[in-house]
């Protein structure tokens, strides 16, 4: 049994999703004219400065060689951490191709993927031009399959395990130079997962923003494949058991796309996240919310917003979380000033209780003096009949 779902709730009926493939640009290799000196610099460790880069948005396929080997290395630079952002971009640009995730399928699809060559150490060879040239002609159909495997939820890319097996054959031919001979079952697609098992189904995450989406589909491409306790019965059909048979490895794709698609649907209209909407026309400052606005009135200003949105062609998103947050900030703020005006009102009654006992000494002194009630009364800002029944107490019980 899952973590999330005991026995007495039922299982939620999974909508069928169709997430979008990206319309993929068409692959082009950059070629290799020539590759820098592959001698070894006294006291620097060699191999690994070549690579392969794919730039995700114009299907560039081309070779990379990094100087990082043949430049000065700064006697301030104590450890990697130490080198400028623009010199490490210069040796190594784009982001490097993992082999299993999660971290590599939740994160934004990179702009430019980088995967290093397995080459100029460990016995390996440092590629000429002609072996540079033949490598990419080989990773080509590979990076094609990755880009074409891509799913698009309105206008975001995500990974699916398509692309992730295909960006796996470009790393055992950067790393080997011989393709796999095997599947990759460990990489799953959630749309196939929650076919299967509709228990995964989280209908909740369709009251969340976009922003708060990716948050929660993170924590999904995390864990589902992860965690022994939660839904672990997916593991019966997908996965790969490891090398010694301890557990099932599995790597959960796709998830953010699913739920996107899902939440935005096939809409051609530009969508807008709140806050931007908000910047624009500082919704929030002239909504009349107030503190004590009820969930109706929230979701009826939230409707209101999403009009006035479409009007100008713009589908709005998070309105109601933004203007339920907006009536907990209006909350907190005066819950705090209840303790500074409580505070006050405690200062004031203390002071007004030793200004009264203060005033009945004077009143009772005034008295012994001879002076009469009106003048007393008038001094003191009291009533006459307030001064007379200080000077005679038993007519206050009569």
């Amino acid at each position: 049994m899952s973590l999330n779902q005991d026995s007495d709730t039922p299982t939620p009926t999974a909508p069928h999703v169709d997430v979008a493939r990206w319309t993929a640009p068409h692959v082009t290799i950059t070629p290799v004219t020539e590759v820098i000196s592959s001698e070894p610099i006294p006291g620097r460790v060699t191999g690994n400065y070549q690579s392969v880069l794919l730039d995700v948005r114009d299907g560039t396929l081309s070779f990379h060689e990094s100087t990082e080997h043949l430049e000065p290395w700064e006697p301030s630079w104590k450890a990697i951490n130490d080198v400028p952002r623009e010199i490490w971009e210069r040796w190594h640009p784009g982001t490097p191709f993992g082999m299993s995730g999660p971290h590599m399928w939740f994160q934004p699809v990179p702009a430019r993927l980088n995967w290093t060559i397995r080459s100029g150490a460990h016995g390996h060879p440092y590629l000429d031009a002609a072996a540079a040239n033949t490598l990419l002609e080989g990773i080509a159909p590979h990076a094609q399959a990755l880009l074409d495997g891509f799913f698009e939820a309105v206008s975001e890319l995500d990974w699916s395990a398509a692309s992730a097996r295909a960006g796996r054959e470009i790393l055992r031919l950067c790393d080997s130079g011989q393709p796999s001979v095997g599947g990759d079952a460990d990489l799953v697609d959630y749309g196939e997962i929650v076919q299967r098992f509709p228990q995964v189904y989280k209908p909740g995450l369709l009251n969340k923003t976009p922003s708060q989406l990716a948050e929660e589909c993170e924590y999904i491409t995390r864990f589902l494949g992860l965690h022994e306790k939660w839904h672990d019965e997916i593991k019966t059909v997908f996965g790969i058991p490891s090398g010694d048979g301890t557990y099932i490895h599995l790597d959960v794709l796709g998830v953010r796309a699913w739920y996107r698609t899902l939440l935005l649907g096939d809409d051609p209209r530009p969508v807008w996240e709140f806050p931007e909407w908000d910047a624009r026309r500082r919704a929030l400052e002239t909504s009349g919310l107030t503190s004590i606005a009820t969930d109706g009135d929230l979701e009826a200003w939230a409707r209101q917003e999403e009009g006035r949105a479409a009007q100008e062609g713009i589908r709005l998103i998070g309105a109601v979380d933004a203007a339920t947050r907006h009536r907990a900030a209006l909350r907190d703020q005066e819950w705090g000033r209840l303790a500074v005006v409580g505070a006050d009102v405690a200062r004031l009654e203390r002071e007004l209780d030793e200004a009264r006992a203060e005033r009945l000494e004077l009143v009772h002194a005034a008295i012994a003096w001879g002076r009469k009630d009106p003048a007393i009364a008038e001094r003191a800002r009291m009533s006459r009949q307030g001064v007379h029944k200080i000077r005679k107490p038993g007519r206050m019980a009569e």
